[in-house]
Order: C-alpha cells, then sequence, then structure tokens
C-alpha cells in the first residue's frame, strides 16, 4: 500500500514522463529487511540514506541532480543530508523537496523548463 511520499513522488515521475524526456531513477532503499539481507544489500552497493530520485541528465552547471522527496511535514535523517552533503562535493546539484510541487518546481528551475 502506497504512503503519502509514495504518491507525491509518483506526481512527479508522471510529470516527468507526460511532459519531458529527462531521465530519472529511483533509488529503492527505503525497504524493510532482515539483517542478513541488510548487510548484503549493503555489501552490494546500498547507501544508507541516498536519495529518493536521481537525475543524470546534467546543466551547464551540475553533473545531474539529486533530490530527496518529503511530505509536507517530513524531515530529512542524519544520513540523507549526509548523502547530499556527499553528492554536492562530487558536482551535483542536491535540494530537499517538500511535496510535489516544490520537486516539480526544482526540476523545471534545474532544466529550465516553462513554468
Amino acid at each position: 500500500m502506497a504512503c503519502a511520499e509514495d504518491i507525491e513522488q509518483i506526481v512527479v515521475i508522471e510529470f516527468l514522463r507526460q511532459t519531458t524526456d529527462i531521465p530519472v531513477i529511483h533509488i529503492a532503499n527505503q525497504r524493510s529487511t532482515s539483517p542478513q539481507h541488510g548487510a548484503m544489500l549493503k555489501r552490494m552497493g546500498l547507501w544508507a540514506g541516498a536519495a529518493d530520485l536521481f537525475f543524470p541528465r546534467g546543466n551547464d552547471k551540475y553533473k545531474g541532480m539529486f533530490i530527496e522527496l518529503k511530505t509536507l511535514t517530513g524531515k530529512p535523517t542524519r544520513n540523507q543530508i549526509n548523502f547530499l552533503d556527499s553528492m554536492a562535493c562530487e558536482g551535483f546539484f542536491t535540494a530537499i523537496n517538500y511535496g510535489s510541487k516544490e520537486a516539480i518546481e526544482t526540476i523545471k528551475t534545474f532544466y529550465n523548463l516553462p513554468k
């Protein structure tokens, strides 16, 4: 069953699919799992706090973009903030957006799309 944050993300993805050809990847690291499977996922490259959305297409200033999407009342974790800080140091634009409307505005601004 979808939670509120899932619904916000679906709205963002539907906007992208209906109006652009911008590639986006959802990083699905929010799942619950056993300690053994969690250890395996870490060995496979899972990064605690990785942002929800990765945009591998850059603009004239950044290599690409990571967006951590929250509900209007959500709060980022320390791991999420650390991940975004690390990616900013690597030349990516990073943002924490509260709701699909804010995320869509960030995408439009980053890619200079019509408002």
